[in-house]
């Protein structure tokens, strides 16, 4: 039988004192038991019915990490057990995941990307993913040059020579073409959405 002390923090069993570990909340033990420290849950289960095979978990049933109880806790395989905490996450658990990510995570990944390793694993990994890639013989739909090219993600990228091409055509199209209001004269008039005039074609041509 499992005894509780200091509130629920200190567990004894077997003349074994566990201990809360608050970054886990789970019970650890504060001494080591054959070897190593061991989780409360895991030696209750071992207890009873001996060692868990490798790729399986224990868990409690119940989701309470404070309920060590043997018919609290059942096996199931890891990626199951995974899975299940991850579509259960509370929303404070994901927020101070999210912290952790921007404050410890992200500032380490930015400059190990910019650092020499960095570099050359980018490289290599290019090599790796492009570069058993074969040239492919394509036909420019703008400028009807025919040319070679690795073969894109997107299908719109094969079909032109080069990005003027490509651009030229979409002003052409008319396909980025929105109502614009004027505002000189106040009326609508048909532009490119990228272009910055503010004024309609009438007022461009006579400057006034």
């Amino acid at each position: 039988m499992i005894q509780y002390f200091d509130d629920m923090d200190l567990a004894c069993v077997d003349g074994y004192s566990f201990r809360v570990d608050k970054k886990t909340g789970y019970y650890l033990s504060s001494k080591k038991i054959n070897g190593k420290r061991i989780r409360l849950h895991i030696y209750i289960w071992e207890k009873y019915n001996g060692k868990i095979e490798k790729g399986y978990h224990i868990h409690h049933i119940d989701g309470n990490k404070y309920n060590n109880e043997i018919e609290n806790l059942t096996k199931i395989l890891e990626k199951d057990h995974l899975s299940y905490h991850a579509r259960n996450l509370t929303e404070e658990t994901k927020q101070k995941m999210r912290e952790n990510l921007l404050i410890y995570a992200v500032p380490k990944s930015v400059h190990w990307h910019s650092t020499e390793e960095g570099k050359k694993w980018h490289s290599q990994h290019g090599k790796n993913v492009f570069g058993n890639l074969s040239y492919i013989k394509y036909h420019c739909t703008y400028c009807g040059k025919d040319f070679e090219s690795r073969k894109r993600y997107r299908e719109e990228d094969n079909r032109f020579c080069s990005n003027a091409c490509k651009s030229n055509f979409r002003r052409k199209s008319g396909v980025d073409d929105i109502v614009k209001i004027c505002e000189v004269c106040g009326n609508e008039d048909k532009e490119n959405k990228y272009r910055k005039t503010k004024k309609c074609s009438e007022c461009k041509k006579c400057r006034n």
